[in-house]
C-alpha cells in the first residue's frame, strides 16, 4: 500500500502544473522563443520535477525511485529546446543541493543526455505529427530513457563487483518501476492531448459561430444593398453622357466607389451562399503556377519579385476556381505587405505524407501576436482600405477542403502563411 501511496502521489506531481496552466502546453508558433509563456512552462516544470524528486517512490530498504523525468521529457517535446535544457539544469542543481555525487551523479547526466537528445530529436515537427506519433514517440523516449538507466546501473554495479545475483536483485524492481513509469507517461501525455483538443474544438466552434453570424447577416443585407446601388450606376452613367466635362472627373470617383462597394457585397455573397461546386483532380503545381503568372505583373509593379519552388506533379481534389481564388487572395495580400519597401514573395509547394504544404512568405512588416489573432474575422484587416473579407473568404473555401490555414509572423520580419490540403494519390 505505500508504494502505490508514492506513486499516486508522484503521478500528481506531475499532472497538476499541467492542469494549473493548461494554455502554456497548446500549439506554440515559437517554442523556443524566451518570454512570459517559457517561464512559466520551466516553473511549473521545475516544480514538478523538485516534488518527484523530494518525495520518492520507497521500495526495499534503500532502494529510491522517482519519475523527474517525465516532466522533462514532456517540456522538451511540447515546449522546446530552451525550457527542456532550463528544467534539466534546475534538476541536476538540486541533485547536487541534497548530496548528489559520484555514480548517481554519473548516472544521472548520463542518462539525460541519451533521453534529452532522443527528445530532442522529435521537437522539430511535434506539433505536425498526428496522435498516434506523438504517442508513439513519446513512449519510445520513455523506453530510451528506462534502457540507459539500466544500462548505466549495470556498469556501476559491474565495475564495483557485484555479483549477477546481486545485480538481479538491484535491476529488477527498478526494471518494474521504469514499465510503470511508462504507463503513467502515456496517460499523462493522454490527458494532455485531450486538453489540446478540447482548446482547438472550442476555438474552431467560436469561429464557426461567428461566421454563421456574419453569413446570416450578409445573407439578409447583401442583396437589398445592391439593387439600390445597381440603380444609381446605371443613372450616374446616363448623367456622365449630359454632364459638362469638367465634371466627369467626380463622376469617376463615384462610379469607383460604386465598383468598390459592388466587390465588398460579392465578397459577402460568396461568404453567405457558396455556389454549388463542380470539383476535379487537379495538378496544384499546375494552378500555382498559373496564378503565380497572374500576379506577376501586379508584383512588378509594386518592385516585387515572385520565386516558386516546386516539384513534381501533386494532385488534389476541389474545385479550380476556388483554389485559385484563395491563393490569388493570399498572393495578393503578401504583395501589398511589401508595397513599401518591396522584397521577394517566396511561394513553394511540396508534399508531405498525405498533405499537400503550399507555404507563401513575404519580406514585408510582419504582424503582432495579437494582429494575428485577428486574421480571418469579418472587418479586421491590416491594410487602410481592407474589409476583412478576402482572407475570409480565403480561409472558408481552403476549410471547405479539409484544409487548414496557419500564419506566423514578427514584427520586421514579415510573415509565412502556410496552407495544408489533403492530396490525391
Amino acid at each position: 500500500m505505500p508504494i502505490i501511496k508514492d506513486i499516486l502521489l508522484q503521478f500528481l506531481f506531475i499532472i497538476v502544473p499541467i492542469l494549473l496552466f493548461k494554455g502554456v502546453w497548446q500549439d506554440r508558433s515559437n517554442v523556443n522563443k524566451l518570454d512570459v509563456q517559457t517561464s512559466f512552462v520551466v516553473l511549473l516544470s521545475s516544480i514538478s520535477v523538485i516534488l518527484c524528486m523530494s518525495f520518492p517512490i520507497q521500495f526495499g530498504e534503500e532502494s529510491l525511485f522517482d519519475f523527474r523525468t517525465l516532466p522533462i521529457i514532456i517540456t522538451i517535446l511540447y515546449a522546446g529546446y530552451i525550457p527542456g535544457l532550463l528544467t534539466i539544469l534546475v534538476m541536476i542543481a538540486f541533485r547536487i543541493s541534497q548530496g548528489g555525487s559520484g555514480a548517481g551523479m554519473f548516472l544521472t547526466i548520463f542518462s539525460c543526455i541519451v533521453y534529452a537528445g532522443t527528445a530532442c530529436f522529435w521537437v522539430k515537427g511535434w506539433y505536425r505529427y498526428s496522435f498516434r506519433k506523438r504517442m508513439g514517440v513519446i513512449l519510445f523516449v520513455g523506453f530510451v530513457k528506462q534502457v540507459s538507466l539500466l544500462i548505466g546501473l549495470f556498469w556501476i554495479q559491474l565495475v564495483k563487483g557485484y555479483t549477477t545475483i546481486q545485480m538481479y536483485a538491484h535491476l529488477k524492481p527498478i526494471a518494474e518501476i521504469g514499465l510503470l513509469s511508462l504507463v503513467v507517461l502515456g496517460v499523462v501525455t493522454y490527458l494532455m492531448e485531450y486538453i489540446r483538443e478540447s482548446y482547438i474544438i472550442r476555438i474552431q466552434v467560436e469561429r464557426s459561430e461567428k461566421l454563421n453570424l456574419i453569413s446570416e447577416l450578409a445573407a439578409s443585407v447583401a442583396h437589398e444593398v445592391r439593387n439600390p446601388l445597381t440603380v444609381v450606376r446605371g443613372f450616374v452613367q446616363l448623367l456622365g453622357e449630359e454632364t459638362k466635362p469638367h465634371k466627369n472627373e467626380y463622376i469617376k470617383l463615384v462610379l469607383n466607389e460604386l465598383d468598390r462597394a459592388e466587390f465588398i457585397i460579392s465578397d459577402y455573397l460568396n461568404l453567405a451562399k457558396p455556389q454549388a461546386e463542380v470539383k476535379d483532380r487537379l495538378d496544384i503545381t499546375l494552378i500555382v503556377k498559373e496564378v503565380s503568372a497572374l500576379m506577376a505583373s501586379y508584383a512588378v509593379i509594386n518592385g516585387i519579385e515572385i520565386v516558386t519552388s516546386m516539384k513534381a506533379e501533386m494532385f488534389i481534389y476541389s474545385n479550380s476556381s476556388k483554389v485559385k481564388q484563395a491563393l490569388m487572395n493570399l498572393m495578393k495580400n503578401g504583395i501589398e505587405a511589401m508595397q513599401q519597401s518591396g522584397g521577394v514573395l517566396y511561394i513553394k509547394v511540396e508534399q508531405v505524407d498525405a498533405h499537400i504544404i503550399i507555404t507563401i512568405r513575404d519580406e514585408g512588416s510582419g504582424m503582432s501576436k495579437e494582429q494575428i489573432a485577428q486574421i480571418g474575422l469579418p472587418f479586421y484587416s491590416t491594410k487602410e482600405k481592407g474589409t476583412g473579407l478576402g482572407l475570409m473568404v480565403t480561409c472558408r473555401i481552403i476549410e471547405s477542403m479539409a484544409g487548414s490555414v496557419q500564419i506566423k509572423s514578427e514584427l520586421g520580419k514579415g510573415t509565412l502563411v502556410t496552407v495544408r490540403l489533403p492530396a490525391v494519390p
